[in-house]
């Protein structure tokens, strides 16, 4: 077990898997990269395609964030909290079929903490001129709620205790990162489909040590 770090996030990897400082875990490794996906860590390193899924996957809180503070301000305050909760389930499942290149950097300003607190701090002031202490109140709470990635950690609670052989949320964005990257740079993802099996491998893998 060894650890490795980047300009943007440190990683944990062990022999099943790998899991960043964030709490994000992923169980791909880098010798799984390098088996299916030839030639692609020569391009970009572990720590970067793990920094790039992970902007991904912390989108669903960022969007969500900005989304209700949007909304607040043009219809019910309840109406807005519900939908910027179903938006955030909504694009926490499906994300993975987003992940796209060129908005990666985009999504990646979006998820910054200065802009996130900056709206924040504009916005929910704003509201508190405004009288507007119902949306100031659940714009507190959401922000916090998303600042620690409560409710990513909640689906992803409810997802691990799914049965079947689907690939775990993060896996899966890891995955089309790999394959975005690896179409980009002319590298053609033969072996996407074993890399499947080798993620689905290594879940069981991890689940059974944790069970000994």
């Amino acid at each position: 077990m060894f650890s490795k770090k980047s300009h943007s996030i440190n990683i944990l990897e062990t022999p099943f898997s790998t899991v960043t400082s964030g709490g994000h875990w992923f169980h791909a490794t880098r010798e799984t990269v390098e088996k299916y996906v030839p030639g692609l860590l020569k391009k970009y390193s572990f720590e970067s395609l793990i920094s790039k899924a992970v902007t991904w996957i912390d989108s669903a809180d960022s969007l969500a964030m900005l989304l209700y503070l949007g909304l607040a301000f043009i219809m019910d305050t309840w109406l807005a909290a519900v939908i910027a909760f179903i938006f955030h389930y909504w694009w926490y499942h499906r994300k993975s079929a987003f992940v796209n290149i060129v908005f990666e950097k985009t999504v990646r300003i979006l998820n910054s903490e200065l802009l996130q607190v900056s709206v924040a701090a504009v916005a929910l002031s704003f509201m508190g001129i405004n009288e507007m202490y119902l949306a100031v109140s659940i714009g507190i709470i959401y922000f916090f709620l998303f600042k620690i990635s409560l409710l990513r950690r909640l689906w992803d609670k409810f997802d691990s205790n799914r049965k079947g052989d689907k690939l775990p949320l993060n896996d899966r964005v890891l995955k089309m990162v790999l394959i975005r990257y690896a179409v980009y740079e002319d590298i053609p993802p033969v072996e996407v489909e074993k890399l499947d099996q080798q993620i689905r491998q290594a879940v069981i893998d991890f689940n059974t040590k944790k069970k000994k």
